[in-house]
Protein backbone atom coordinates (compact mmCIF):
# COMPACT_ATOMS: atom_id res chain seq x y z
CA UNK A 1 0.00 0.00 0.00
CA UNK A 2 3.35 2.25 0.68
CA UNK A 3 4.44 1.66 -2.74
CA UNK A 4 1.35 2.36 -4.56
CA UNK A 5 0.64 5.82 -2.20
CA UNK A 6 4.30 6.59 -3.12
CA UNK A 7 3.85 6.30 -6.85
CA UNK A 8 0.59 8.25 -6.54
CA UNK A 9 2.64 11.21 -5.38
CA UNK A 10 4.89 11.04 -7.85
CA UNK A 11 2.56 11.16 -10.30
CA UNK A 12 0.31 13.72 -9.41
CA UNK A 13 3.26 15.86 -8.61
CA UNK A 14 5.14 15.50 -12.04
CA UNK A 15 8.36 13.51 -12.52
CA UNK A 16 11.01 16.75 -11.49
CA UNK A 17 13.16 15.59 -14.64
CA UNK A 18 14.41 19.19 -15.58
CA UNK A 19 15.39 20.00 -11.97
CA UNK A 20 17.77 17.26 -11.70
CA UNK A 21 19.40 18.01 -15.01
CA UNK A 22 23.22 17.88 -13.52
CA UNK A 23 22.33 13.84 -12.82
CA UNK A 24 20.41 13.76 -16.61
CA UNK A 25 23.38 15.14 -18.20
CA UNK A 26 26.44 13.24 -15.88
CA UNK A 27 24.62 9.84 -16.65
CA UNK A 28 26.03 10.19 -20.12
CA UNK A 29 28.75 12.09 -19.34
CA UNK A 30 29.95 9.20 -17.11
CA UNK A 31 29.65 7.12 -19.73
CA UNK A 32 31.74 9.06 -22.49
CA UNK A 33 34.70 8.97 -20.18
CA UNK A 34 34.32 5.39 -19.12
CA UNK A 35 34.27 5.12 -23.28
CA UNK A 36 37.47 7.36 -23.77
CA UNK A 37 39.22 5.47 -21.07
CA UNK A 38 38.38 2.30 -22.89
CA UNK A 39 39.55 3.73 -26.19
CA UNK A 40 42.57 4.90 -25.34
CA UNK A 41 43.25 1.17 -23.56
CA UNK A 42 42.59 -0.68 -27.03
CA UNK A 43 44.55 2.19 -29.06
CA UNK A 44 47.69 1.12 -26.98
CA UNK A 45 47.21 -2.83 -26.47
CA UNK A 46 45.46 -3.33 -29.85
CA UNK A 47 46.34 -0.68 -31.95
CA UNK A 48 42.98 1.14 -32.79
CA UNK A 49 40.39 2.83 -31.04
CA UNK A 50 37.63 0.88 -32.43
CA UNK A 51 36.94 -2.33 -34.20
CA UNK A 52 36.64 -1.79 -37.24
CA UNK A 53 35.44 -4.00 -40.24
CA UNK A 54 36.83 -4.45 -43.22
CA UNK A 55 34.11 -2.74 -44.87
CA UNK A 56 36.91 0.28 -43.23
CA UNK A 57 39.61 -1.28 -42.83
CA UNK A 58 39.96 -3.72 -45.40
CA UNK A 59 41.48 -7.28 -45.06
CA UNK A 60 41.47 -10.60 -46.68
CA UNK A 61 38.83 -12.84 -47.62
CA UNK A 62 38.37 -16.48 -48.58
CA UNK A 63 35.64 -18.53 -50.46
CA UNK A 64 35.07 -22.21 -49.35
CA UNK A 65 33.25 -23.77 -52.32
CA UNK A 66 31.02 -26.40 -51.30
CA UNK A 67 28.50 -27.02 -54.27
CA UNK A 68 25.75 -29.40 -53.24
CA UNK A 69 26.57 -29.69 -50.20
CA UNK A 70 26.24 -26.64 -48.77
CA UNK A 71 21.80 -25.92 -48.35
CA UNK A 72 20.60 -23.34 -46.06
CA UNK A 73 19.21 -26.70 -43.42
CA UNK A 74 23.60 -27.02 -43.07
CA UNK A 75 24.74 -23.52 -43.38
CA UNK A 76 25.33 -23.42 -39.67
CA UNK A 77 26.78 -26.09 -39.19
CA UNK A 78 29.57 -24.98 -41.98
CA UNK A 79 29.95 -22.13 -40.02
CA UNK A 80 30.77 -23.21 -36.53
CA UNK A 81 33.46 -25.27 -38.25
CA UNK A 82 34.89 -22.49 -40.10
CA UNK A 83 35.24 -20.37 -37.02
CA UNK A 84 37.36 -23.27 -35.05
CA UNK A 85 39.48 -23.13 -37.43
CA UNK A 86 39.70 -19.60 -37.46
CA UNK A 87 40.08 -19.47 -33.68
CA UNK A 88 43.59 -21.56 -33.73
CA UNK A 89 45.56 -21.39 -37.06
CA UNK A 90 48.82 -23.00 -36.62
CA UNK A 91 51.33 -21.70 -39.83
CA UNK A 92 54.78 -23.11 -41.16
CA UNK A 93 57.06 -20.89 -38.65
CA UNK A 94 55.58 -22.75 -35.67
CA UNK A 95 53.19 -19.50 -34.85
CA UNK A 96 49.83 -20.34 -33.82
CA UNK A 97 47.55 -17.35 -35.13
CA UNK A 98 44.04 -16.68 -33.67
CA UNK A 99 42.24 -14.85 -36.56
CA UNK A 100 39.22 -12.86 -36.32
CA UNK A 101 36.38 -12.48 -38.65
CA UNK A 102 35.43 -9.64 -40.04
CA UNK A 103 31.05 -9.32 -40.16
CA UNK A 104 29.05 -12.30 -40.92
CA UNK A 105 29.86 -15.06 -43.04
CA UNK A 106 27.51 -14.82 -46.39
CA UNK A 107 26.60 -17.85 -48.29
CA UNK A 108 26.79 -16.89 -51.74
CA UNK A 109 25.26 -18.84 -54.71
CA UNK A 110 23.41 -22.03 -54.67
CA UNK A 111 23.36 -25.48 -55.97
CA UNK A 112 26.95 -26.28 -57.89
CA UNK A 113 27.77 -22.59 -57.38
CA UNK A 114 26.94 -22.61 -53.67
CA UNK A 115 30.06 -21.60 -51.31
CA UNK A 116 30.91 -19.85 -48.19
CA UNK A 117 32.67 -15.95 -47.81
CA UNK A 118 34.25 -15.28 -45.09
CA UNK A 119 36.17 -11.89 -44.37
CA UNK A 120 39.04 -11.23 -41.90
CA UNK A 121 41.38 -8.65 -40.54
CA UNK A 122 44.73 -8.04 -40.92
CA UNK A 123 46.15 -9.41 -36.87
CA UNK A 124 47.57 -6.89 -34.96
CA UNK A 125 51.50 -7.33 -35.03
CA UNK A 126 51.61 -9.39 -38.11
CA UNK A 127 53.27 -7.26 -40.95
CA UNK A 128 51.13 -7.92 -44.45
CA UNK A 129 54.41 -9.84 -45.44
CA UNK A 130 53.76 -12.39 -42.84
CA UNK A 131 49.91 -12.33 -43.38
CA UNK A 132 50.83 -13.41 -47.53
CA UNK A 133 53.23 -15.74 -46.80
CA UNK A 134 52.26 -17.52 -43.59
CA UNK A 135 48.89 -16.95 -42.14
CA UNK A 136 46.77 -17.31 -45.17
CA UNK A 137 47.85 -20.32 -46.65
CA UNK A 138 47.58 -21.67 -43.19
CA UNK A 139 44.04 -20.68 -43.15
CA UNK A 140 43.59 -22.19 -46.60
CA UNK A 141 45.12 -25.64 -45.72
CA UNK A 142 43.65 -25.99 -42.09
CA UNK A 143 40.02 -24.87 -44.06
CA UNK A 144 40.67 -27.63 -46.72
CA UNK A 145 41.76 -30.43 -44.20
CA UNK A 146 39.14 -29.93 -41.45
CA UNK A 147 35.58 -28.25 -43.28
CA UNK A 148 36.26 -30.15 -46.45
CA UNK A 149 37.75 -33.66 -45.11
CA UNK A 150 35.78 -35.85 -43.00
CA UNK A 151 36.78 -34.96 -39.77
CA UNK A 152 36.51 -38.00 -37.35
CA UNK A 153 36.13 -38.09 -33.55
CA UNK A 154 38.85 -39.96 -31.77
CA UNK A 155 38.29 -41.79 -28.18
CA UNK A 156 40.95 -43.35 -26.85
CA UNK A 157 40.61 -46.56 -24.00
CA UNK A 158 43.14 -48.28 -22.66
CA UNK A 159 44.26 -50.86 -25.59
CA UNK A 160 41.51 -49.28 -28.36
CA UNK A 161 41.22 -46.04 -30.52
CA UNK A 162 37.82 -45.37 -31.75
CA UNK A 163 37.33 -43.04 -34.44
CA UNK A 164 34.16 -42.10 -35.70
CA UNK A 165 33.10 -40.46 -39.13
CA UNK A 166 29.52 -38.51 -39.69
CA UNK A 167 28.79 -40.98 -42.42
CA UNK A 168 28.99 -44.59 -43.30
CA UNK A 169 32.26 -46.09 -43.88
CA UNK A 170 32.48 -48.39 -47.20
CA UNK A 171 34.83 -51.13 -46.53
CA UNK A 172 34.33 -52.74 -50.27
CA UNK A 173 37.69 -52.96 -52.25
CA UNK A 174 41.00 -52.22 -52.84
CA UNK A 175 40.14 -48.15 -52.91
CA UNK A 176 37.55 -48.32 -49.81
CA UNK A 177 38.17 -45.54 -47.29
CA UNK A 178 38.59 -48.42 -45.28
CA UNK A 179 42.22 -49.44 -46.82
CA UNK A 180 42.97 -45.54 -47.43
CA UNK A 181 42.57 -45.12 -43.33
CA UNK A 182 44.07 -48.05 -42.33
CA UNK A 183 47.28 -47.21 -44.80
CA UNK A 184 47.46 -43.54 -43.80
CA UNK A 185 47.20 -44.61 -40.05
CA UNK A 186 49.92 -47.35 -40.42
CA UNK A 187 52.50 -44.82 -41.95
CA UNK A 188 52.14 -42.31 -39.17
CA UNK A 189 52.03 -45.24 -35.82
CA UNK A 190 55.82 -44.07 -35.74
CA UNK A 191 55.83 -40.55 -35.71
CA UNK A 192 53.21 -40.78 -32.98
CA UNK A 193 55.06 -42.87 -30.36
CA UNK A 194 58.33 -40.80 -31.30
CA UNK A 195 56.72 -37.14 -30.47
CA UNK A 196 53.88 -38.55 -28.15
CA UNK A 197 55.00 -41.40 -26.65
CA UNK A 198 51.67 -42.96 -27.87
CA UNK A 199 52.72 -46.79 -27.38
CA UNK A 200 50.65 -47.75 -30.78
CA UNK A 201 51.73 -51.13 -31.65
CA UNK A 202 49.27 -52.16 -34.63
CA UNK A 203 49.31 -53.96 -37.99
CA UNK A 204 46.69 -54.53 -40.58
CA UNK A 205 44.50 -57.08 -38.37
CA UNK A 206 44.48 -54.38 -35.68
CA UNK A 207 41.44 -52.57 -37.86
CA UNK A 208 37.64 -52.81 -38.14
CA UNK A 209 34.46 -51.29 -38.71
CA UNK A 210 32.14 -51.41 -35.70
CA UNK A 211 29.48 -54.48 -36.75
CA UNK A 212 27.18 -52.50 -34.58
CA UNK A 213 27.78 -48.74 -36.38
CA UNK A 214 29.77 -48.75 -39.87
CA UNK A 215 30.47 -44.98 -39.16
CA UNK A 216 33.26 -46.53 -36.25
CA UNK A 217 37.01 -47.50 -37.30
CA UNK A 218 38.42 -49.48 -34.26
CA UNK A 219 41.97 -49.90 -33.94
CA UNK A 220 43.24 -52.23 -31.05
CA UNK A 221 47.09 -51.87 -29.93
CA UNK A 222 48.68 -55.16 -28.62
CA UNK A 223 49.99 -52.63 -25.69
CA UNK A 224 48.11 -49.98 -23.87
CA UNK A 225 47.44 -46.37 -25.86
CA UNK A 226 48.25 -42.96 -24.00
CA UNK A 227 45.54 -40.95 -23.97
CA UNK A 228 46.27 -37.09 -24.10
CA UNK A 229 44.62 -33.75 -26.03
CA UNK A 230 47.69 -33.45 -28.31
CA UNK A 231 48.10 -37.48 -28.89
CA UNK A 232 44.32 -37.21 -30.25
CA UNK A 233 44.10 -34.71 -31.54
CA UNK A 234 47.25 -35.88 -33.86
CA UNK A 235 45.44 -38.88 -34.63
CA UNK A 236 42.64 -36.79 -35.83
CA UNK A 237 44.53 -34.90 -38.33
CA UNK A 238 46.14 -38.62 -39.41
CA UNK A 239 42.48 -40.14 -40.16
CA UNK A 240 40.93 -37.24 -41.93
CA UNK A 241 39.53 -38.90 -44.58
CA UNK A 242 39.73 -36.98 -48.24
CA UNK A 243 36.32 -36.30 -49.34
CA UNK A 244 37.05 -35.52 -53.59
CA UNK A 245 33.54 -34.14 -53.81
CA UNK A 246 34.02 -31.26 -51.16
CA UNK A 247 35.10 -28.64 -52.93
CA UNK A 248 37.73 -25.98 -52.93
CA UNK A 249 39.37 -22.95 -50.96
CA UNK A 250 40.12 -20.23 -53.15
CA UNK A 251 41.67 -16.39 -52.08
CA UNK A 252 43.51 -15.44 -49.15
CA UNK A 253 44.27 -12.45 -51.36
CA UNK A 254 44.17 -8.50 -50.13
CA UNK A 255 40.87 -6.78 -50.11
CA UNK A 256 39.99 -3.05 -50.13
CA UNK A 257 37.88 -1.19 -47.70
CA UNK A 258 34.37 -1.18 -49.94
CA UNK A 259 33.17 1.99 -47.58
CA UNK A 260 35.82 4.39 -48.92
CA UNK A 261 36.74 7.80 -47.46
CA UNK A 262 34.59 9.35 -50.18
CA UNK A 263 31.65 7.01 -49.34
CA UNK A 264 32.36 7.83 -45.81
CA UNK A 265 32.47 11.74 -45.98
CA UNK A 266 29.09 12.26 -48.39
CA UNK A 267 27.82 9.83 -45.60
CA UNK A 268 28.64 12.40 -42.97
CA UNK A 269 27.49 15.53 -44.89
CA UNK A 270 24.06 13.68 -45.69
CA UNK A 271 23.88 13.15 -41.85
CA UNK A 272 24.57 16.68 -41.13
CA UNK A 273 22.21 18.05 -43.83
CA UNK A 274 19.53 15.98 -42.09
CA UNK A 275 20.46 17.91 -38.72
CA UNK A 276 20.47 20.74 -40.38
CA UNK A 277 17.03 20.29 -41.96
CA UNK A 278 15.42 19.00 -38.75
CA UNK A 279 16.46 22.15 -37.06
CA UNK A 280 14.71 23.97 -39.54
CA UNK A 281 11.49 22.11 -39.56
CA UNK A 282 11.19 22.23 -35.47
CA UNK A 283 12.57 25.54 -35.01
CA UNK A 284 9.49 26.61 -37.33
CA UNK A 285 7.25 24.50 -36.16
CA UNK A 286 8.07 25.16 -32.22
CA UNK A 287 10.47 26.83 -31.32
CA UNK A 288 14.25 27.55 -32.05
CA UNK A 289 15.26 26.13 -28.92
CA UNK A 290 13.00 23.22 -29.06
CA UNK A 291 15.13 22.55 -32.60
CA UNK A 292 18.44 23.07 -30.67
CA UNK A 293 17.27 20.86 -28.02
CA UNK A 294 16.24 18.06 -30.40
CA UNK A 295 19.47 18.12 -31.96
CA UNK A 296 21.56 18.04 -28.84
CA UNK A 297 19.61 15.09 -28.52
CA UNK A 298 20.31 13.37 -31.34
CA UNK A 299 24.37 13.74 -30.92
CA UNK A 300 23.66 12.42 -27.06
CA UNK A 301 22.19 9.19 -29.06
CA UNK A 302 25.20 8.70 -31.80
CA UNK A 303 27.73 9.71 -29.46
CA UNK A 304 26.38 6.99 -26.93
CA UNK A 305 26.32 4.20 -29.69
CA UNK A 306 29.64 5.19 -30.62
CA UNK A 307 31.11 4.34 -26.71
CA UNK A 308 29.16 1.23 -26.58
CA UNK A 309 30.90 -0.21 -29.54
CA UNK A 310 34.23 0.84 -28.08
CA UNK A 311 33.35 -0.29 -24.87
CA UNK A 312 32.56 -3.13 -25.54
CA UNK A 313 34.92 -3.45 -29.21
CA UNK A 314 32.36 -4.99 -31.25
CA UNK A 315 33.15 -4.53 -35.08
CA UNK A 316 31.92 -1.20 -36.72
CA UNK A 317 31.08 -2.09 -39.99
CA UNK A 318 28.08 -0.85 -42.81
CA UNK A 319 25.89 -2.38 -40.76
CA UNK A 320 26.47 0.06 -38.22
CA UNK A 321 26.13 3.04 -40.22
CA UNK A 322 22.50 1.62 -41.09
CA UNK A 323 21.76 1.27 -37.75
CA UNK A 324 22.87 5.03 -36.68
CA UNK A 325 20.38 6.43 -39.46
CA UNK A 326 17.65 4.25 -38.01
CA UNK A 327 18.25 5.18 -34.64
CA UNK A 328 18.07 9.31 -35.68
CA UNK A 329 14.66 8.53 -37.44
CA UNK A 330 13.23 7.23 -34.76
CA UNK A 331 14.48 9.42 -31.82
CA UNK A 332 13.78 12.17 -33.47
CA UNK A 333 10.18 11.45 -33.47
CA UNK A 334 9.85 10.77 -29.77
CA UNK A 335 11.55 14.26 -29.30
CA UNK A 336 8.95 16.02 -31.51
CA UNK A 337 6.04 13.93 -30.05
CA UNK A 338 7.13 15.51 -26.56
CA UNK A 339 8.13 19.18 -27.72
CA UNK A 340 4.22 18.84 -29.53
CA UNK A 341 2.93 18.29 -25.45
CA UNK A 342 5.10 21.36 -24.43
CA UNK A 343 3.91 23.23 -27.07
CA UNK A 344 -0.24 22.48 -26.10
CA UNK A 345 0.81 22.91 -22.61
CA UNK A 346 2.83 26.26 -22.98
CA UNK A 347 -1.01 27.47 -25.18
CA UNK A 348 -3.53 25.49 -23.01
CA UNK A 349 -1.92 26.33 -19.33
CA UNK A 350 -0.83 29.99 -17.79
CA UNK A 351 2.79 29.46 -18.22
CA UNK A 352 3.70 32.43 -16.88
CA UNK A 353 2.86 31.18 -13.50
CA UNK A 354 4.92 27.98 -14.08
CA UNK A 355 8.64 27.96 -14.60
CA UNK A 356 10.14 26.59 -17.40
CA UNK A 357 10.66 22.99 -15.85
CA UNK A 358 7.60 22.59 -14.45
CA UNK A 359 5.91 22.92 -18.24
CA UNK A 360 8.83 20.81 -19.17
CA UNK A 361 8.16 17.97 -16.40
CA UNK A 362 3.92 18.28 -16.92
CA UNK A 363 5.17 17.16 -21.11
CA UNK A 364 7.45 14.36 -19.76
CA UNK A 365 4.34 13.18 -17.90
CA UNK A 366 2.02 13.29 -20.33
CA UNK A 367 4.13 11.44 -22.99
CA UNK A 368 5.56 9.07 -20.63
CA UNK A 369 3.76 5.62 -20.76
CA UNK A 370 3.23 6.25 -24.81
CA UNK A 371 7.23 6.61 -24.96
CA UNK A 372 7.75 3.31 -22.82
CA UNK A 373 5.12 1.38 -24.71
CA UNK A 374 6.77 2.23 -27.86
CA UNK A 375 10.04 1.69 -26.92
CA UNK A 376 9.17 -1.65 -24.91
CA UNK A 377 7.56 -3.12 -28.33
CA UNK A 378 10.52 -2.32 -30.21
CA UNK A 379 12.66 -3.47 -28.02
CA UNK A 380 11.09 -6.76 -27.68
CA UNK A 381 11.30 -7.56 -31.17
CA UNK A 382 14.83 -6.51 -31.85
CA UNK A 383 15.79 -8.67 -28.71
CA UNK A 384 13.72 -11.28 -30.05
CA UNK A 385 15.43 -10.68 -33.50
CA UNK A 386 18.97 -10.69 -32.45
CA UNK A 387 17.95 -14.05 -30.24
CA UNK A 388 16.97 -16.18 -33.14
CA UNK A 389 18.61 -14.30 -36.07
CA UNK A 390 21.07 -14.93 -38.22
CA UNK A 391 24.91 -13.66 -37.72
CA UNK A 392 24.07 -10.56 -40.11
CA UNK A 393 21.44 -9.56 -37.84
CA UNK A 394 22.81 -9.73 -34.63
CA UNK A 395 25.21 -7.70 -35.49
CA UNK A 396 22.87 -5.06 -36.69
CA UNK A 397 20.63 -5.60 -33.63
CA UNK A 398 23.03 -4.45 -30.62
CA UNK A 399 23.74 -1.21 -31.74
CA UNK A 400 19.86 -0.80 -32.34
CA UNK A 401 19.47 -2.17 -28.75
CA UNK A 402 21.62 0.37 -27.45
CA UNK A 403 19.99 3.10 -30.45
CA UNK A 404 16.72 2.66 -28.95
CA UNK A 405 17.59 3.08 -25.16
CA UNK A 406 19.82 5.86 -25.40
CA UNK A 407 16.93 7.53 -27.85
CA UNK A 408 14.52 7.46 -24.71
CA UNK A 409 16.61 8.58 -22.72
CA UNK A 410 17.67 11.64 -24.50
CA UNK A 411 13.92 12.19 -25.57
CA UNK A 412 12.64 12.03 -21.95
CA UNK A 413 15.24 13.55 -19.77
CA UNK A 414 17.96 15.49 -22.00
CA UNK A 415 15.81 16.49 -24.49
CA UNK A 416 12.85 18.18 -22.38
CA UNK A 417 15.74 19.50 -19.66
CA UNK A 418 17.70 21.59 -22.32
CA UNK A 419 14.53 23.13 -23.46
CA UNK A 420 14.16 24.35 -19.63
CA UNK A 421 17.58 25.86 -19.69
CA UNK A 422 17.42 26.91 -23.02
CA UNK A 423 14.04 29.12 -21.52
CA UNK A 424 16.29 30.87 -19.07
CA UNK A 425 18.30 32.24 -21.57
CA UNK A 426 18.01 35.84 -23.76
CA UNK A 427 13.57 36.89 -24.97
CA UNK A 428 12.56 33.34 -23.97
CA UNK A 429 12.64 34.57 -20.32
CA UNK A 430 9.48 36.73 -20.95
CA UNK A 431 7.09 33.67 -22.11
CA UNK A 432 7.57 32.83 -18.16
CA UNK A 433 7.78 35.99 -16.68
CA UNK A 434 11.43 35.61 -15.30
CA UNK A 435 12.98 38.44 -13.81
CA UNK A 436 15.59 40.25 -16.57
CA UNK A 437 19.21 39.06 -15.32
CA UNK A 438 20.77 41.59 -13.67
CA UNK A 439 23.46 43.17 -15.36
CA UNK A 440 26.62 44.24 -13.48
CA UNK A 441 27.18 48.06 -13.63
CA UNK A 442 31.09 48.35 -14.11
CA UNK A 443 31.02 52.32 -13.08
CA UNK A 444 29.69 51.64 -10.18
CA UNK A 445 32.26 48.56 -9.78
CA UNK A 446 35.11 51.26 -10.10
CA UNK A 447 33.33 53.44 -8.37
CA UNK A 448 33.17 50.93 -5.40
CA UNK A 449 36.78 49.64 -5.87
CA UNK A 450 38.30 53.12 -5.98
CA UNK A 451 36.50 53.96 -2.65
CA UNK A 452 37.47 51.32 -1.09
CA UNK A 453 41.21 51.96 -2.29
CA UNK A 454 41.32 55.47 -0.65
Amino acid sequence: MKLSQKWNALWDNDFHVAEKRKIVFAIPLAILVVGIIMMIIFRFTLGSAFNLGTDFAGGYSVDVKLGNKLTESNRQDYYSQIEEVFTSVTAENGKTYKVEISGAMQMQGSGDTASIHIKYSQINGVSENEMSNYVNPAIISALEQNVLNKVPNVSVNGKVITATYDEVINADGENSPFTALRGQFIKVVSDLNKNYEAGITVDESSFELNPENNKQLIITSSTDVKNSANLRKAIVTAMNLPDKYSGTVTGGDMVGATVSSELLFTAIIAVVLSLMFMLCYIGLRFQLSSGLACILALLHDIVIMFMFMAICHIEINSNFIAALITILGYSINNSIIIFDRVRENMRSLNAKKLTPEGVANKSVKETLMRSINTTITTLIMILMVAIIGVTDIRIFAFPIIIGLLAGTYSSMCIAPSLWALFQRVGKNRENFNLPPVEKKNKKAKTAKTSKIGA
